[in-house]
């Protein structure tokens, strides 16, 4: 097991698994998780390229998770969790977007 893959463990069974939201929202991600990773295990296994890429695009997801290791509370790991889940979208989905449509707009201004 990677050193990666035994933090999350510990965060998992450490600190989120101690709280009554925390057990649900991990029900409800590992049905959402297990319902497309197999697939993309499948696929990273074929191609070593796309494992590198994977493990580029998640490591700041591992980062940011680290925060809840300093939670000691329920109502701490409630805050740090949403604070984390939304860090995390800004980053994989909503810069990516603000990013492409800054790119178009500047190739627009430049060949006009």
């Amino acid at each position: 097991m990677s050193p990666q893959i035994q933090f999350l463990r510990e965060i998992r069974d450490d600190k989120v698994m101690t709280t009554e939201l925390g057990r649900s929202f991990m029900n409800e991600f590992n049905q959402f998780y297990y319902s497309f990773s197999p697939s993309v295990a499948d696929y990273e296994r074929e191609n070593p390229a796309f494992k590198g890429i994977v493990k580029v695009g998640i490591t700041p997801m591992l980062l940011s998770l680290s925060i809840l290791s300093a939670a000691n509370s329920e109502q701490e790991i409630l805050g740090l969790g949403i604070g984390i889940i939304v860090m995390n979208i800004g980053m994989y989905f909503v810069a990516p977007v603000v990013i492409i449509c800054k790119i178009k707009k500047i190739s627009r201004i430049n060949y006009s």
